[in-house]
């Protein structure tokens, strides 16, 4: 009988240590899906909200069945439609799939150790979008607005062609300093070997510049000295032969209205000017067909349950399968 009473004494504590809360145990318990908020739906006809919706389902099931959560849970929403202004002409609507990864914390408030809590927000994410790429300046399946601020968009790197697909690079977002950085990496499903953009010359984005120069002047006379040393540049640089005029516009961030020369592609500070390529789209389908998807992981490394998930989410979204779904 006192052996007995000794056993249960040494399994008390060891059964009392099991039920305590850790990051260890979190991990590895089963994740769950929940369907998070719901976001807008602008300016999108019944009947192409009720096929856009379809895509988004698909999605959905592709990487639902193919990933397990793990130590979180996964809170999905969806956008719908477009903005007043956003473009002159769609070819196409936008529209997007969002997964908020929630890690499983212990609740440190609670007199019970075994106690956990779903996060309340996350710096990782998971975005797959049709017909619009958001860290393009917002570039839609449409032409630019007649008031565009620019009349072009800024791309930070050329995109790299990898196993059939375009890797738009990456970026860290956030607070650079971390030890751990908050990074974006994104990707690009197109037809083909096409993109959606085309490339601004050199001729093309000094004429522009010199546009919103003249235009300057006209609006600011007492600045024209100042603004007359720029479109000089501009002006000297037109006499430039035709090839050197027709290569890629790479530009300094902060120089649009005070031209001096053009940049090395990769220059730090560096973009491309490009344009929205409405040769690249099929004019005839229904507004509702994705004709080019993105997809963007956000990742705050450092953190196993979300670089767990991460990699796993990446095998769940099968870009042949979304490739297939273009045009369709």
């Amino acid at each position: 009988m006192k052996y007995k009473i000794i056993i249960a004494c040494f399994m008390f504590p060891l059964w009392l240590q099991a039920q305590d809360c850790s990051k260890e145990i979190l991990q590895q318990k089963p994740g769950t899906w929940k369907a998070g908020p719901q976001g807008s739906i602008r300016n999108v006809s019944v009947t192409d909200l009720t096929k856009e919706k379809s895509v988004i389902a698909a999605i959905h099931k592709l990487v639902s069945t193919n990933y397990k959560p793990a130590g979180c849970q996964i809170s999905y929403s969806t956008v719908y439609g477009k903005y007043p202004g956003a473009g002159q002409t769609f070819i196409a609507d936008p529209y997007h799939y969002a997964m908020y990864i929630l890690r499983y914390l212990c609740d440190a408030n609670s007199a019970d150790r075994s106690k956990y809590y779903v996060d309340y927000s996350t710096p990782t994410t998971v975005n797959i979008t049709a017909n619009v790429i958001y860290s393009l300046n917002n570039l839609y399946a449409a032409n630019l607005p007649a008031d565009d601020l620019r009349g072009y968009l800024k791309l930070k790197q050329r995109p790299q062609k990898k196993d059939g697909y375009y890797f738009m690079g990456e970026e860290v977002v956030g607070d650079s300093h971390l030890e751990n950085k908050i990074k974006e990496y994104r990707w690009l499903i197109t037809y083909n070997d096409t993109l959606p953009f085309s490339y601004l010359s050199r001729k093309e984005y000094l004429l522009i510049q010199r546009k919103r120069l003249e235009q300057a002047i006209k609006d600011n006379p007492g600045e024209k000295a100042y603004y007359d040393k720029y479109l000089n540049n501009i002006s000297e640089y037109l006499k430039k032969p035709e090839p050197e005029l027709n290569q890629p516009a790479i530009c300094m961030w902060n120089d649009e209205e005070m031209f001096e020369n053009f940049m090395e592609e990769g220059t730090q500070g560096s973009f491309f000017a490009v344009k929205p390529n409405l040769a690249y789209y099929r004019k005839k389908l229904p507004m509702s067909t994705p004709q080019f998807f993105t997809v963007i992981y956000k990742i705050a490394h450092g953190d196993p349950v979300f670089e767990e998930n991460i990699e796993a989410i990446k095998k769940a979204v099968d870009f042949a399968t979304l490739k297939n779904m273009l045009g369709k």
